[in-house]
């Protein structure tokens, strides 16, 4: 039976070695025609095979038996940032900061998700119902694929009830990473709510801050969007591009829908020299803004 600290510090490693990034260029040298969205177990024991056996990665990539050796191997040899070493020590000490969703979870997630991209609480009408947004910045973040690699949200609410207990997030996808740096901690692996730090009075504010690693295997719509049916205010959308991905086209937009969305509006807008697009609102209600890209065929 696979110990549930070790599963999840496995299906991390397996996030980040099989998307585009430095980890998989490394393993990818040993296997030139591994294919998008897998990973080649034989060329990621070469890497390691001074220090570990074959069968012993094996294990540690399913999840069968991980140890904290084994993981201060793989951060070594494939170079993790001291954020995904971090958050795999964490996981590995049993931290309720951090959680992973690898595939298991998809059917709960498919049931509540609401809209594409990264978390979207405010979409969710129930929840809104509880609370109000007084501020939100959130900064999206592209790998050198194209695709999403972390959403980071900070975020300040205040109750509009008695007791509120959680925050719950959306997703449109099966494969991430919820670490909560501020403000709570994780709750339901399969709702992937985050219990506040106590329980708000109709009143009271909490500042969140929580960031979201993803793995998608397909690529989702060129987007991001943020929709809400009651006020948000000082909002900031900020999208930063991969430099060795840049998009051919961006356009600052706003849809008519969530689901079988149509462009109502578009405003085309320039990268800056951090290769990235933003934009602020004082206030948004009943819409759903946000930035559409194209890159070129």
């Amino acid at each position: 039976m696979k110990d549930e600290r070790g599963a999840q510090a496995a299906a991390y490693l397996r996030m980040l070695l099989v998307r585009a990034g430095e980890p998989r260029s490394i393993w990818a040298k040993h296997a030139p025609d591994a294919r998008s969205g897998e990973i080649d177990t034989a060329a990621v024991a070469e890497v390691l095979r001074d220090n570990a056996g074959a069968r012993t990665i094996r294990a540690a990539l399913d999840g069968t038996a991980v140890s904290n050796q084994t993981l201060e191997l793989f951060i070594e040899a494939f170079r993790l940032s001291p954020r995904h070493a971090s958050r795999l020590r964490s996981i590995m000490d049993g931290s309720d900061s951090v959680r992973v969703v690898a595939g298991s979870a998809g059917g709960a997630l498919a049931d509540v998700s609401q809209s594409p991209g990264p978390p979207r609480p405010g979409t969710d009408h129930h929840q809104m119902a509880r609370h109000e947004t007084l501020a939100a910045h959130e900064l999206h973040t592209l790998g050198p694929d194209g695709l999403p690699a972390e959403h980071q949200t900070i975020q300040v609410i205040r109750s509009t009830v008695d007791g509120l207990a959680t925050h719950a997030l959306r997703f449109d996808t099966d494969e991430l990473v919820v670490e909560v740096v501020r403000g709570g901690r994780v709750g339901d692996l399969y709702r992937v709510d985050i219990v506040l730090d106590r329980p708000l009075a109709k009143g009271e504010t909490a500042l969140m801050h929580y960031r979201t690693t993803f793995g998608y295997r397909t690529p989702p719509p060129p987007e991001l969007r943020r929709g809400t049916s009651r006020v948000m205010r000082d909002v900031t959308l900020w999208v930063q591009f991969h430099r060795d991905r840049l998009p051919a086209r961006v356009w600052l937009a706003r849809w008519d829908r969530l689901d079988h969305a149509t462009v109502t509006e578009q405003q085309p807008v320039d990268l800056d020299g951090e290769f990235s697009v933003q934009a602020r609102y004082d206030k948004i209600e009943q819409v759903i803004v946000g930035f559409q890209w194209e890159w070129d065929s």
